[in-house]
C-alpha cells in the first residue's frame, strides 16, 4: 500500500511517525480518522503484530467507524478499538479482584447511580428534596475523575467552612462507595477509577499491560480527564509510541471534568514527541471554514493553527432574525421543506443545533406542522425507557446476584405483593447479615419482621431467579425469552388499547432483536456480561440512525464529531451562547469553552450554515427580550433580519396552529415518536399554553422549566394542558421513571427556571 499517494504531506508524516510519541494536532475536517486509520495499517505493513496495537476513542460510533475502516485497509485484522470505558470493563474483568469485584460485577447507569444515592440520603436521614441525589452523584463524579479516594474527599470537606452542600457529598460517598462494593457493582467513573488505581498501586500489572500495548492511539486527546490521562501514561512508560491526536479548539467536556492541559502540555510530558498539525479541511466550504476560524481566533488558551480549504466558497453564512422563537422554528421548518420539495437535499442533510434541550420544543410543532419527520438525540434513549430497564435488571440480577439496585427494581415487577415495606424490612436484615438481598430473600422464612406470605413470595422470587441460567440457555436471546415467558413480564399489555403499552411491547420485542444480534455476531462468544456491557455503555448519539430520512435535533455538545450538509445554529443570544451560568460566574475559561462549543457546532456545517436569534424568547413561563450574542461581534456575517413591528401578524399562531390540528396536518405520532416521554394532548384547550392567551393564566409554568416539589424534588415539566383552574402541570421528576401530574392551582411546585 503506498501511504503517500493517498495522504497529504502532513498525514503522511503523521502516519510513518512510527518510533516515538507523537502529538496530532487536528483542525476540523481534516481527516484525523483516515490518520489514525491509516497509522494502524502502516504499523502492521511494518509488521507489528496486531495485538500489540490500542485505539482508544470515546465514542462507541467513533470505535465502530475506525474498526470498520482498518478492516478496509486490513481484512481481517485484529486490532483492538475502543472507548476508554469499555477498555477498563476488559481490565476489570479480568484484574478486579485488586479493587474488591468479581468478574461478574454489575455497571450501574446514572439511573442506577441516583437510585444508590436516594438510598444511602435516606439512612442517613438527609432531605432527598433539599439534596437531590442528581446534585450529589455530580460531585462524587467530579471526585473520582480527578482520582479524589474517598478518604481524601473527607479530608477537603473538613478542610472546608459553611459548605453545607459538600458536608452532606462528604458522608454519602463513603457509603456509596461502600454499598457498591458491596454490590459487586461500579459506575461509569468507577471503571476509570480503578483501572487507574490498579495501575498505579501495581507495578507488576502496569508493566505487563504496557507490554502488550506497545502502541497506543488516543483520540480526542483534549477531551480526557485526569483519570483517562494517568490510564495512558500507566501504559507509556516503558514503550513510549503513544500518538495522541485532537484539537484545544474543541475541548468543550470541562464541566464533566475534561482537562485541556492535557494536550496543551503533551510535550512538556514528552519533550521528545514529534508535533504534527493537520491544517486542511476537507468539510466545509471556505465562508463557513472563515467564519469558524475568525471566532476561535478570539480564545487564548490554544495551539495555533491555520485552517484553509481547497472547497469553494460557498454561500455566505446567515444570521436569521426573528420576531419569537415560533417564527424562527417555522421559518427553519419552511426552508427544509422548500428544499426536499425542489429536490435539493434529503432530510438527512439537515441537522439544528441548540445550546439547551429547552429549545427543541418549537421545533419539533414546526416540524410536525410541514410533516417532516424527524429524530432527536438526548431524549429517552431506548436503554433508559421503563419496560426495557426492567428487563435488563432481570439479566443482571442473573448475572450478578449482589446487585442490589437490579433486586429493588424487579423484586415486585410485575406485582407479586412484595411492596416498600416488605422490601425495607428485607433490607434491614440482610444488611445486619452481611448478605445480599437476593440471598435475604432466599432465607426469608427465618426474618422475624416478615409476616409468612411476604416470605413465601420472596423465596419464590428467589427461585425463580436461581432458575435462569445463561448456560442452560445458551444464547442471551433464549434467556431473555425464558425471562418473559416466566415472569408474564407483558402480559397485561397485550390486551390493552392503550397506544404507551403497546409501545411497551414494541420495546420489549426490539430488546430481544438486539440480543438475538449480539448473539448472531458473537456465536459461541455469546456472553451475558457483554451484552449487559452493550447496552449499559451506549450512549445518546448511538441511537442516532444515519439512513433513518430524518432531520436531526440535537444539542451543540451532542454534535462532536458528526457533519451535515445543511446546519442550522439556534439561538445565538447572550445567555444561551454563552451560557448564562458562565456569564454569572464571570469564568473566563467557561467563557473560552463556550467559545470552543460554538466553533464546534459551527465546523459540523459542509455546505450552509445558519445561525439565528429572536427579539423576544419564552424563558420562565414569559417572553423576554433578548440579547445579541458577544459572539457575534467576533465574526463577520451575512444579516437576514426578518423581524416585524407586530408580536403577531394578521392572525396569531395559535389560531393557526389550531387550525392547523383541525385540518390534521400535525402529524402527532412523529412527534410521538421522536420523544415518546413527553405527553400529548393536542385539544384545542390543551393547546392554549402556547398561545398569547397564556399569559393572561396566572399559574406561570412553561415546558422546559425546571420545579422543585417537597415530596419528589426537582424535575422539569414535559407538558401543561388545560385552562384556568383546570390547568394541569405534567413533570419529570429526575429520580423518577414515570411524570406526575398536578393541578396548578393547588400544587406545590416552586419554578426554578429553565433548563
Amino acid at each position: 500500500m503506498d501511504f503517500q499517494q493517498v495522504l497529504t504531506p502532513p498525514q503522511f508524516a503523521a502516519v510513518s511517525h512510527h518510533q516515538g510519541p507523537l502529538l496530532v494536532l487536528a483542525g476540523p475536517g481534516s481527516g484525523k480518522t483516515r490518520v489514525i486509520t491509516h497509522r494502524i495499517a502502516s504499523l502492521i505493513h511494518a509488521h507489528v503484530p496486531a495485538h500489540q496495537i490500542l485505539g482508544i476513542t470515546f465514542t462507541n460510533k467513533a470505535a465502530d467507524e475506525m474498526g470498520e475502516r482498518v478492516r478496509q485497509l486490513i481484512p481481517d485484522s485484529r486490532v483492538e478499538i475502543s472507548t476508554f470505558h469499555k477498555f477498563c470493563v476488559k481490565i476489570l474483568r479480568r484484574y478486579g479482584r485488586g479493587v474488591g469485584l468479581d468478574s461478574n460485577f454489575s455497571i450501574f447507569d446514572t439511573t442506577d447511580q441516583h437510585q444508590l444515592i436516594r438510598f444511602v440520603l435516606n439512612e442517613l436521614d438527609i432531605d432527598t428534596v433539599a439534596y437531590n441525589p442528581s446534585t450529589i452523584a455530580s460531585m462524587i463524579s467530579r471526585a473520582k475523575n480527578d482520582l479524589i479516594t474517598v478518604e481524601r474527599f473527607v479530608e477537603i470537606y473538613q478542610e472546608s467552612v459553611g459548605d453545607h452542600l459538600q458536608a452532606v457529598a462528604a458522608r454519602v460517598y463513603p457509603m456509596y462507595q461502600k454499598l457498591l462494593l458491596e454490590s459487586n457493582a461500579v459506575d461509569f467513573d468507577d471503571l476509570l477509577l480503578h483501572v487507574a488505581s490498579l495501575l498505579k498501586g501495581s507495578p507488576e500489572l502496569r508493566a505487563t499491560l504496557d507490554e502488550r500495548y506497545q502502541y497506543i492511539l488516543v483520540d480526542e486527546y483534549q477531551d480526557t480527564n485526569l483519570a483517562q490521562y494517568q490510564i495512558v501514561m500507566g501504559l507509556s512508560l516503558n514503550t513510549r509510541n503513544l500518538c495522541v491526536t485532537g484539537d484545544p479548539d474543541q475541548s468543550i467536556y470541562g464541566w464533566r471534568g475534561a482537562k485541556i492541559e492535557n494536550i496543551l502540555q503533551f510535550e512538556r510530558d514528552f519533550p521528545d514527541c514529534k508535533t504534527i498539525r493537520l491544517e486542511q479541511n476537507f468539510r466545509s466550504t471556505k465562508e463557513i471554514l472563515r467564519v469558524a476560524d475568525d471566532l476561535i481566533s478570539h480564545n487564548q488558551r490554544r495551539k495555533a493553527k491555520s485552517l484553509f480549504t481547497e472547497n469553494q466558497d460557498g454561500s455566505p453564512v446567515e444570521l436569521l432574525c426573528f420576531q419569537d422563537e415560533r417564527h424562527e422554528a417555522d421559518d427553519i421548518a419552511r426552508r427544509i421543506r422548500n428544499a426536499i420539495d425542489q429536490g435539493d437535499h434529503a432530510y438527512t442533510d439537515f441537522a439544528i443545533f441548540y445550546r439547551v434541550n429547552s429549545l427543541s420544543r418549537e421545533l419539533e410543532l414546526a416540524l410536525a406542522r410541514h410533516k417532516i419527520p424527524y429524530q432527536l438525540a438526548g431524549s429517552v434513549a431506548f436503554y433508559e425507557r421503563t419496560e426495557v430497564k426492567d428487563l435488563l435488571s432481570y439479566l443482571k440480577l442473573v448475572n450478578n446476584p449482589d446487585d442490589r439496585i437490579a433486586f429493588s427494581r424487579i423484586v415486585n415487577k410485575p406485582l407479586r405483593g412484595i411492596g416498600k415495606t416488605t422490601q425495607n424490612k428485607l433490607i434491614r436484615w440482610a444488611d445486619e447479615r452481611g448478605i445480599s438481598l437476593l440471598e435475604a430473600a432466599h432465607q426469608a422464612a427465618d426474618c422475624p419482621k416478615l409476616s409468612k406470605r411476604a416470605a413465601t413470595m420472596l423465596a419464590r422470587f428467589a427461585k425463580m431467579i436461581n432458575g435462569f441460567s445463561m448456560a442452560d440457555s445458551g444464547a442471551v436471546a433464549h434467556l431473555m425469552e425464558n425471562i418473559i415467558d416466566s415472569t408474564r413480564l407483558v402480559d397485561s399489555w397485550k390486551e390493552s388499547p392503550d397506544e404507551d403499552d403497546q409501545q411497551r411491547i414494541a420495546n420489549v420485542n426490539e430488546l430481544l432483536s438486539t440480543a438475538k444480534k449480539y448473539d448472531d455476531i458473537y456465536g459461541e462468544e455469546t456472553t451475558l456480561e457483554g451484552f449487559l456491557e452493550v447496552s449499559t455503555l451506549a450512549s445518546a448519539t448511538d441511537q442516532l440512525d444515519a439512513d433513518a430520512g430524518r432531520v436531526t435535533l440535537m444539542t451543540l455538545h451532542a454534535a462532536k464529531g458528526l457533519e451535515y450538509p445543511v446546519v442550522f445554529i439556534i439561538g445565538v443570544e447572550q445567555n444561551l451562547i454563552p451560557h448564562e451560568r458562565v456569564l454569572r460566574e464571570e469564568l473566563r475559561d467557561g467563557l473560552e469553552e463556550e467559545r470552543r462549543l460554538f466553533f464546534v457546532g459551527i465546523t459540523r456545517a459542509e455546505q450552509c450554515l445558519y445561525l439565528t436569534q429572536t427579539r423576544e424568547r419564552s424563558m420562565r413561563g414569559r417572553p423576554w427580550r433578548t440579547i445579541t450574542s458577544d459572539f457575534l461581534k467576533e465574526i463577520d456575517v451575512k444579516l437576514n433580519d426578518q423581524t416585524t413591528d407586530e408580536l403577531f401578524e394578521s392572525r396569531s399562531h395559535f389560531d393557526e396552529f389550531v387550525e392547523s390540528v383541525k385540518r390534521g396536518e400535525i402529524d402527532t405520532a412523529a412527534l410521538k415518536a421522536a420523544n415518546p416521554k413527553r405527553p400529548l394532548l393536542m385539544t384545542g384547550a390543551d393547546l392554549l399554553k402556547d398561545s398569547p392567551q397564556a399569559a393572561e393564566i396566572p399559574q406561570g409554568f412553561s415546558v422546559g422549566m425546571r420545579v422543585r416539589h417537597p415530596r419528589y424534588g426537582v424535575g422539569t415539566v414535559m407538558s401543561i394542558s388545560g385552562y384556568a383552574r383546570k390547568r394541569m402541570v405534567n413533570v419529570l421528576f429526575d429520580d423518577a421513571d414515570e411524570p406526575q401530574t398536578f393541578v396548578a392551582a393547588h400544587c406545590p411546585l416552586q419554578p426554578l427556571g429553565l433548563r
